[in-house]
């Protein structure tokens, strides 16, 4: 089971110039299989709300007809950022600053969220959770089974 962080659910948006096609069919044929957390929906969000105040309107209309399908797919499968995660979440801070590497916000609290439900985080950016220990995987080198 993985949570999927925004570059890579990112990576089947009509916008993206360089897609992964083996990851998209990964992705479709495993959906039962993959999670989202809140924070990846407002990141989403944020970026279609910039295009659109940019004047990307058609970009923005396109990304927002996109990201319906992925969160009526995952509809059941969107983990909020409770006091389980926000409890895993202090710890992993610590063991960040302890290892002197902040981590964002974001970042932190994706960790977080999937270490909460015993998920593998599937990200573009490896290093981003490095420091926080916990279990991530790059589907953009190889995919998982």
């Amino acid at each position: 089971m993985y949570l999927v962080d925004t570059n890579v659910i990112s990576a089947g948006a009509p916008s993206q110039a360089l897609a992964s096609a083996p990851l998209v069919r990964w992705m479709d044929a495993n959906s039962d299989r993959l999670y989202l957390s809140v924070f990846t929906i407002m990141e989403v969000e944020d970026g279609i709300a910039k295009a659109r105040r940019q004047g990307a309107i058609k970009k923005a209309a396109l990304l927002t007809e996109w990201f319906e399908l992925p969160l009526h797919l995952h509809d059941d499968r969107i983990l909020p950022f409770d006091g389980k995660a926000a409890r895993v979440a202090g710890g992993l801070s610590d063991r960040a600053r302890s290892a002197v590497q902040a981590s964002g916000f974001q970042d932190l609290t994706i960790a977080a969220t999937a270490q909460a439900h015993g998920l593998i985080i599937l990200t573009r950016n490896l290093r981003h959770f490095a420091s926080l220990g916990v279990a991530a995987h790059d589907p953009f080198g190889w995919l998982p089974e």
